[in-house]
């Protein structure tokens, strides 16, 4: 299981409270609404039925809100049944916005403007594209479909420009999880060293004791045979024990070597067998891309 728990659930209940992300307003729910902003981008707008553009505005953002799936919260105040907020709020102008984000108003505007403006005012408030990759990834991780999850979080690693040591963390944990040490290893070498705190250190402590438990009597002995007497037939077999045990970059580079001398070794069973594993481990994993294009330097 992952170590994130608490994330996963906090998630959950953001969800939850979002199924219905058009939230008619009301002295009742006004104060939990504004608190949910600490977790989830909100717009707060202030119409009256009377005031057909108001209307006409208001509608246009509960497009907006049903287009963008609740990526943030439409919160609509009825000045005319609710005029003890409207003028909690001094409301002078309608229709009159606000928009918050982590519980803070980070813009307000009055009257009517453009679709281009507005989307343009909108965006101070939208998750970024990781932030969005990254939460579905938590949703897949949280009915533990890894290979869903990875290619979302790789997505969202790259789109941070490998600088969002949270995503970093949990693409790492999603392998470990999937007892695959090498690409988690691998991740985990490109955090900053400033990032690398005791959740960091933890995942380091997993992928040791896997490690360990990867390092089976029949590859010990495989490995020391190799050492004596270092044949294709030997090669072959440690290969296979080393896949067996997730333990693919070794396979891969073991055979990788005896291809770089001789592509058609053991009648080509070494590049089935390489290929075999790559076939395997997937796309998604980083190992797939380096070694096919090794083995393709060697064809071209």
């Amino acid at each position: 299981m992952l170590q994130s728990p608490d994330l996963i659930n906090k998630q959950e209940i953001i969800m939850q409270a979002l199924k219905q992300y058009l939230i008619e307003i009301t002295e009742q729910n006004l104060n939990d609404t504004l608190q949910l902003s600490k977790e989830h981008p909100l717009v707060l707008v202030f119409y009256a039925p009377s005031h057909q553009p108001s209307v006409e505005f208001t509608t246009l953002l509960e497009r907006y809100a049903e287009q963008y799936q609740g990526q943030f919260a439409l919160a609509k105040v009825n000045c005319e049944t609710q005029q003890a907020i409207a003028m909690q709020f001094q409301i002078r102008n309608l229709p009159t916005a606000y928009l918050f984000k982590e519980a803070q108003a980070v813009d307000a505007f009055q009257n009517v403007i453009s679709e281009e403006e507005l989307k343009q005012r909108l965006s101070q408030i939208l998750p970024k594209e990781e932030e969005i990759k990254f939460n579905l990834a938590l949703d897949f991780l949280q009915a533990e479909d890894y290979d869903k999850a990875l290619p979302l979080l790789k997505e969202a690693w790259e789109l941070s420009e490998r600088k969002n040591s949270d995503i970093a963390l949990l693409y790492a944990e999603t392998y470990i999880a999937m007892k695959k040490t090498e690409p988690a290893t691998e991740i985990l070498n490109k955090i900053p060293l400033q990032d690398r705190d005791s959740r960091w250190h933890g995942l380091q402590a997993q992928i040791e004791l896997l490690i360990k438990a990867a390092d089976t009597p029949e590859i010990q002995q495989l490995q020391a045979d190799f050492s004596k007497k270092p044949t294709t037939e030997i090669a072959l077999k440690l290969a296979v024990q080393l896949h067996q045990a997730n333990r693919n970059e070794e396979a891969l580079e073991l055979l990788f070597n005896i291809l770089k001398q001789d592509l058609s070794a053991q009648n080509g069973e070494v590049k089935q067998q390489f290929l075999s594993i790559l076939s395997a481990i997937g796309n998604n994993d980083p190992l797939t891309n380096k070694y096919r294009r090794l083995l393709y330097s060697l064809l071209y």
